[in-house]
């Protein structure tokens, strides 16, 4: 029997989490600009743009789905890539109801594990390590967009330096383990009572790229692609929204913008960012001195969320008409059964 005053400290804290998301949705409501709101509803769109923005943002979610099972599949966990859509698709759309955008990961790695029951650390291992790539890739059209621009004020400066600070460090990180990993005493991890064939283990899956130095490489491209399709998705919503190309910044001006901006959504404060992305795209665009005053971020990263929304019930759609198990995943647990993990899978 459930424990009600279990229940309630649970109901306390989810009650809380909702005030919060929706005193910050008030706050960004009443920061509207009644101009900015005018022009959001009224207007006239070309819905083209935001169509074209709509394929992009899905096409980036497909090809970053596609990076995570190139690095499953690495990891001898064999999924097909049909699976992999619909997990990848859950946590899209999860995201927008949990802490920051990466929330929905937790929900596609419990997902993804409970279909593989002989892997279930490599699996969870691996969507921690390909949102790490996620986020270097991030980190690093940044840092190489932040790079082509001149005259950038203090803030866009700082994260420039730290962009770039950022960037070296995760890419030495892997060099590391692709020139090192053979040599990393990881069995003392054994050693460790009660989890230190776990430790072991995920120590062992994040040493995937030292035999694999091709795979790295290949996760850390499509992830620049990732980003600068999301961006330039953004940059579509700016041209839906300002037809005149004297208000609209340019191409480049996103990427200035942008990529800090959706950097800020994935702090776990609201659910999917809400509010933090779209402010942080206003804030940015500001601090672009070649930026028409007349150009407002706020409803660009508000119609944006309205695409992302878009693709969210999507992933929905898709996750809910297609419940079936994988075949691969269902083989593969039903093959291998989990005897001694630790020693078959050193």
């Amino acid at each position: 029997m459930n424990n009600p005053t279990t229940k309630l400290p649970r109901s306390i804290f989810s009650g809380i989490k909702w005030l919060v998301l929706a005193s910050i949705v008030a706050w960004v409501a009443l920061s509207f600009p009644k101009k900015d709101w005018d022009l959001l509803v009224q207007q006239p769109k070309n819905w083209w743009w935001l169509l074209l923005a709509l394929c992009l943002v899905l096409s980036a979610n497909i090809l970053s789905f596609w990076r995570w099972q190139r690095l499953l599949l690495a990891l001898e966990v064999p999924i097909s890539f049909f699976e992999t859509l619909r997990l990848g698709f859950l946590g899209v759309a999860l995201n927008m109801v949990s802490a920051g955008s990466v929330g929905g990961d937790l929900f596609k790695a419990i997902a993804a594990a409970s279909r593989s029951k002989d892997r279930r650390t490599e699996v969870i291992t691996s969507v921690l390590l390909d949102r790490a790539i996620g986020m270097l890739g991030l980190i690093m059209v940044a840092a190489l967009s932040t790079t082509l621009a001149n005259n950038l004020t203090p803030q866009l400066l700082a994260i420039r330096n730290a962009a770039w600070i950022l960037s070296l460090i995760g890419l030495l990180g892997i060099l590391v383990i692709i020139l090192f990993g053979q040599s990393l005493p990881l069995d003392l991890f054994k050693r460790i009572p009660w989890v230190g064939d776990k430790l072991h283990r995920v120590s062992s899956a994040c040493m995937v790229f030292k035999d694999q130095p091709q795979l790295a490489v290949t996760m850390i491209l499509q992830s620049l692609g990732v980003h600068s399709a999301l961006t330039a998705a953004v940059w579509m919503v700016s041209s839906a929204l300002y037809s005149d190309v004297a208000i609209r910044p340019n191409l480049l001006e996103h990427f200035l913008a942008v990529p800090p901006a959706l950097l800020a959504g994935t702090l776990p404060i609201t659910p999917g960012g809400i509010g933090l992305q779209e402010v942080g795209i206003d804030r940015l665009f500001k601090q672009i001195q070649t930026v028409s005053p007349q150009f407002s971020g706020l409803i660009v990263g508000t119609m944006y969320r309205a695409v992302l929304l878009a693709v969210a019930l999507v992933g929905g759609i898709l996750y809910l008409a297609s419940r079936s198990s994988d075949p691969l995943i269902s083989d593969l647990s039903k093959n291998n059964p989990p005897v001694d993990d630790s020693s078959k899978h050193p």
